[in-house]
């Protein structure tokens, strides 16, 4: 997993830019995000800062490694001043800590967040407290505003439960060949439907919950992974037939489809 950090130019730098009259091109003036592996920091007194460091002296080699690339081509007036202002602002080798101490300044960023996630995760009532802008850009061809998105993305997340409930009721029809037992506990993630999942999910015959309670008999399902747009879901499941009986496993794999009478499932694939 990695570990993400801000590069943010220092006031110093923000002066010797403006001084130097460096053209705003080259992107010197503004933060950059750079990403370096976790590797924890509790094994030794000091591990944090050390990877930190290691950190600063990477971006450094990524700078020298653009001035010199910069050279070769330096008939370019682009690339002949890439190459002016990075060695000037570097200065002569070996690069150390302290240079980039001088010139920029690095922030843990502890979280991290993204649209995809924060959509899925976020239940439609939710978002629907939430309004875009009506206007559009002017200039360009077949625009839509990004209110228009915005409803767009709602439209789609109510189409959650149902593509849910054909999926889950099309399972546990299967798995009901392979146990008695009528309980399923389910696990969805990463979508979030705007009630419990037994208020909104109903397969004739099953009683759905979303917690196990130590579950010794019945069948957990769970959501391991689907594919945007295309509809092409894969859940584990697990049989337990109680303390002394046998608990068998497998994943399913279903691909759907939206027709005119709602969803369906197209195909399913099990394993084993």
């Amino acid at each position: 997993m990695d570990r993400f950090y801000v590069v943010h130019p220092t006031p110093t730098l923000l002066s010797w830019l403006k001084e130097k009259g460096v053209p705003a091109w080259l992107r010197l003036d503004r933060p950059h995000l750079w990403s370096q592996r976790e590797v924890g920091d509790h094994d030794y007194e000091g591990q944090g800062e050390d990877e930190q460091t290691f950190l600063k002296l990477a971006v450094l080699a990524s700078f020298m490694n653009r001035a010199d690339d910069a050279r070769p081509a330096a008939e370019e007036d682009t690339e002949l001043e890439t190459a002016r202002v990075l060695t000037g602002l570097l200065g002569a080798p070996p690069l150390t800590v302290e240079t980039f101490d001088r010139w920029w300044t690095l922030e843990r960023a502890e979280a991290l967040s993204s649209v995809e996630s924060t959509l899925a995760h976020t239940p439609v009532r939710i978002l629907r407290k939430v309004q875009g802008p009506d206007a559009r850009r002017d200039g360009w061809r077949l625009s839509r505003s990004v209110g228009e998105r915005w409803t767009d993305v709602i439209r789609a997340k109510e189409e959650d439960a149902p593509r849910l409930q054909c999926a889950v009721s099309w399972v546990l029809e299967c798995l009901g060949l392979k146990t008695a037992n009528r309980v399923c506990v389910l696990r969805i993630q990463p979508f979030s439907l705007d009630a419990p999942i037994e208020e909104v999910l109903h397969v004739p015959g099953w009683t759905l919950q979303r917690r196990s309670h130590d579950l010794r008999e019945g069948v957990k399902l769970i959501l391991e992974d689907f594919t945007w747009g295309d509809d092409a879901w894969t859940f584990t499941y697990r049989v337990h037939e109680g303390e002394r009986g046998s608990a068998s496993s497998g994943t399913v794999r279903l691909l759907l489809e939206k027709g005119p009478r709602g969803w369906a499932v197209q195909s399913g694939a099990w394993r084993p």
